[in-house]
Protein backbone atom coordinates (compact mmCIF):
# COMPACT_ATOMS: atom_id res chain seq x y z
CA UNK A 1 0.00 0.00 0.00
CA UNK A 2 2.89 2.62 0.66
CA UNK A 3 4.92 1.56 -2.34
CA UNK A 4 1.81 2.58 -4.36
CA UNK A 5 1.16 5.65 -2.51
CA UNK A 6 4.45 6.94 -3.09
CA UNK A 7 4.49 5.65 -6.83
CA UNK A 8 0.76 7.59 -7.08
CA UNK A 9 2.51 10.89 -5.93
CA UNK A 10 5.41 10.28 -8.44
CA UNK A 11 8.25 9.45 -5.83
CA UNK A 12 10.16 7.10 -7.47
CA UNK A 13 11.53 3.67 -6.01
CA UNK A 14 14.80 2.64 -7.02
CA UNK A 15 15.70 -1.07 -5.07
CA UNK A 16 19.05 -1.24 -6.35
CA UNK A 17 21.93 -1.11 -3.64
CA UNK A 18 23.89 1.91 -2.80
CA UNK A 19 27.82 1.84 -3.74
CA UNK A 20 28.48 5.53 -2.88
CA UNK A 21 26.92 8.84 -2.36
CA UNK A 22 28.27 12.26 -4.83
CA UNK A 23 28.62 15.09 -3.14
CA UNK A 24 30.16 18.68 -3.54
CA UNK A 25 31.70 20.05 -0.58
CA UNK A 26 29.13 17.93 1.87
CA UNK A 27 26.44 18.96 -0.43
CA UNK A 28 24.94 15.86 -1.83
CA UNK A 29 24.09 15.93 -5.84
CA UNK A 30 24.08 12.33 -7.07
CA UNK A 31 23.65 8.32 -6.00
CA UNK A 32 25.92 6.37 -7.70
CA UNK A 33 24.45 2.46 -7.77
CA UNK A 34 26.57 -0.81 -7.24
CA UNK A 35 25.78 -1.64 -10.64
CA UNK A 36 26.91 1.20 -11.94
CA UNK A 37 23.84 3.62 -12.92
CA UNK A 38 23.47 7.20 -10.63
CA UNK A 39 20.44 9.40 -9.19
CA UNK A 40 20.50 12.74 -8.89
CA UNK A 41 19.55 13.89 -5.51
CA UNK A 42 19.35 16.90 -3.69
CA UNK A 43 18.36 15.70 -0.02
CA UNK A 44 18.64 12.43 2.08
CA UNK A 45 16.12 12.04 4.49
CA UNK A 46 17.18 9.13 7.17
CA UNK A 47 16.79 8.28 10.94
CA UNK A 48 19.98 7.56 12.75
CA UNK A 49 20.04 5.37 15.47
CA UNK A 50 19.81 6.51 18.92
CA UNK A 51 22.40 6.21 21.49
CA UNK A 52 22.42 7.70 25.14
CA UNK A 53 24.91 9.64 26.03
CA UNK A 54 24.51 9.33 29.38
CA UNK A 55 24.94 6.38 31.48
CA UNK A 56 23.69 7.11 34.82
CA UNK A 57 19.77 6.19 34.00
CA UNK A 58 21.72 2.52 33.17
CA UNK A 59 24.20 2.31 36.19
CA UNK A 60 20.76 2.70 38.75
CA UNK A 61 19.34 -0.16 36.39
CA UNK A 62 16.62 1.56 34.58
CA UNK A 63 15.42 -0.69 31.45
CA UNK A 64 16.32 1.01 27.84
CA UNK A 65 13.79 -0.22 25.21
CA UNK A 66 14.38 -1.87 21.82
CA UNK A 67 15.52 1.35 20.34
CA UNK A 68 17.87 2.70 23.36
CA UNK A 69 15.27 4.99 24.85
CA UNK A 70 14.63 5.09 28.69
CA UNK A 71 12.30 2.51 29.55
CA UNK A 72 9.23 4.51 31.11
CA UNK A 73 5.24 4.09 32.15
CA UNK A 74 2.71 6.75 31.63
CA UNK A 75 3.93 9.10 34.33
CA UNK A 76 7.58 8.86 33.27
CA UNK A 77 9.02 6.23 36.38
CA UNK A 78 11.41 4.20 34.88
CA UNK A 79 11.68 0.09 36.01
CA UNK A 80 13.44 1.66 38.59
CA UNK A 81 10.67 3.13 41.38
CA UNK A 82 11.44 6.75 42.47
CA UNK A 83 13.68 7.06 39.20
CA UNK A 84 11.20 9.29 36.34
CA UNK A 85 13.03 9.96 33.28
CA UNK A 86 11.76 12.71 30.30
CA UNK A 87 12.93 14.25 27.22
CA UNK A 88 15.03 13.39 24.51
CA UNK A 89 16.20 10.48 26.58
CA UNK A 90 13.22 8.21 26.65
CA UNK A 91 11.21 9.84 23.74
CA UNK A 92 11.05 9.35 20.12
CA UNK A 93 9.69 12.89 19.99
CA UNK A 94 12.35 15.38 20.42
CA UNK A 95 11.04 18.55 20.69
CA UNK A 96 11.33 20.91 23.79
CA UNK A 97 7.37 21.01 23.89
CA UNK A 98 6.99 17.21 24.55
CA UNK A 99 10.34 17.59 27.15
CA UNK A 100 7.89 20.23 29.05
CA UNK A 101 4.75 18.34 28.61
CA UNK A 102 6.87 15.00 30.10
CA UNK A 103 8.18 16.64 33.16
CA UNK A 104 4.86 18.77 33.86
CA UNK A 105 3.52 14.78 34.13
CA UNK A 106 6.67 13.53 36.20
CA UNK A 107 6.00 16.40 38.60
CA UNK A 108 2.40 15.85 38.85
CA UNK A 109 3.33 12.16 39.39
CA UNK A 110 6.35 12.79 42.33
CA UNK A 111 4.05 15.38 43.68
CA UNK A 112 1.15 13.35 43.97
CA UNK A 113 3.02 10.46 45.51
CA UNK A 114 4.85 12.49 48.05
CA UNK A 115 1.70 13.43 48.96
CA UNK A 116 -0.08 10.04 49.64
CA UNK A 117 3.25 9.02 51.15
CA UNK A 118 2.83 11.83 53.88
CA UNK A 119 -0.51 10.76 54.63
Amino acid sequence: MQKEKLQQHQVPIIEKEIAVFEHNHGHINNIIFKDGSGYPISAIYAPGPFEQHCKIPEALGCELTEEGYIKIDGFQETTVKGVFAVGDNAAKMRTVANAVAMGTSAGIAISKRMILEGF
